[in-house]
């Protein structure tokens, strides 16, 4: 497999922190039910010891409870959660929330529901109550599953967006596996070039959601999910020989085209719109200019029978459609 692996922004990847959640007060039959377990102690022998401690310094319980494309490590995640707890680590998806899971489920642990709930009750939140509830009534019912989840109640605006987030990441291990097998059979040397296109690629698809999209309506790492999909589709349609093929007076026309459009993006009055602007295209259009670029080479090394005007035709008909999206 290629060595490609995509890198979100921190805050995206692993979650930004629940600060605040315990903010939104609790129903009163939801503070009832919490006040019943707010004293369920934590297991002394669940928490790592010592040596682990050392061992387990700057891990990511969310990692090792996921597995994301790995198998899940259900006993290093529990001693992970306890250190980030502990350390006041409280991101969505780590310390009380991972936690939670992990005595909701039994998961290398005895099932815990009590503990679970009084987890749930910590974290509070918007969405605090259906936890609590959904937990209470598993605790009434004998539950023996092992599905629990933080997202099963995810309304409130932030827990939505993590969960989204965290759903992109078991989807984004699927396409970088599609995107590696693309490639599978290919010579050293085109495999190199292929490794340098997506390098860029990326860069671009990061550099356009952020800088192009109105993220109003939407989250980057869909954007960048979108992207990622389309060229998938678009590798898979060249390998079966569907290739570009286009003239001078083709390219001409594309980027007279392409200059109209980008024009339109500069002199569009107000130069902001949502959370794109004239400025955040203008600085992205090099990040794409590169883009291009890398088409070609990869064409070069894959495709060699394609000439440089039919990559420069297709790509600017691409921006155009690109340019003609971040209009609206």
């Amino acid at each position: 497999m290629l060595p490609f692996r995509l890198i979100f922004p921190v805050c995206l990847l692993i979650a930004c922190p629940i600060s605040g959640w315990a903010q939104t007060a609790l129903d009163p039959d939801t503070a009832r039910i919490c006040g019943t377990v707010k004293d369920t102690p934590f297991p002394a022998q669940d928490r790592p010891g010592v040596d682990e401690s050392k061992t387990l310094t700057g891990c990511v319980s969310q990692d090792l409870y996921y597995g994301f494309g790995k198998a899940p490590y259900y006993e290093q995640a529990r001693k992970c959660a306890y250190l980030e707890m502990d350390t006041g680590n409280n991101k969505a998806f780590s310390g009380r929330s991972i936690l939670m899971m992990i005595y909701a489920n039994g998961l290398s642990v005895p099932r815990n529901l009590d503990l679970s709930i009084r987890l749930a009750c910590e974290i509070g939140g918007g969405d605090a109550a259906g936890a609590v509830h959904q937990l209470q009534r598993y605790k009434a019912a004998n539950w023996q599953g092992n599905n629990f989840s933080i997202c099963d109640h995810s309304s409130a605006p932030y827990l939505y967006q993590q969960c989204a987030l965290l759903d992109d990441r078991f989807d984004r291990v699927t396409r970088h596996e599609k995107l590696d097998a693309i490639a599978a059979q290919w010579t050293s040397r085109q495999k190199r070039a292929y490794q340098s296109f997506l390098k860029t690629a990326i860069a671009f698809f990061e550099a356009r959601a952020h800088g192009e999209i109105n993220l109003e309506s939407t989250f980057a790492v869909q954007e960048v999910a979108f992207h990622e999909r389309e060229l998938i589709a678009t590798l898979e349609k060249f390998e079966k020989g569907e290739l570009p093929k286009f003239a001078e007076a083709d390219l001409k026309k594309a980027e007279e085209e392409m200059q109209v459009k980008f024009s339109e993006t500069q002199t569009k009055d107000p130069h902001q719109w949502g959370t794109v602007s004239s400025e955040s295209i203008r600085k992205t259009q090099p990040s794409w200019l590169a883009y291009r670029e890398a088409w070609i080479a990869l064409g070069k090394a894959r495709w060699p029978n394609v000439t440089p005007t039919s990559w420069k035709t297709w790509t600017a008909q691409e921006r155009v459609v690109m340019l003609e999206r971040s209009l609206h």
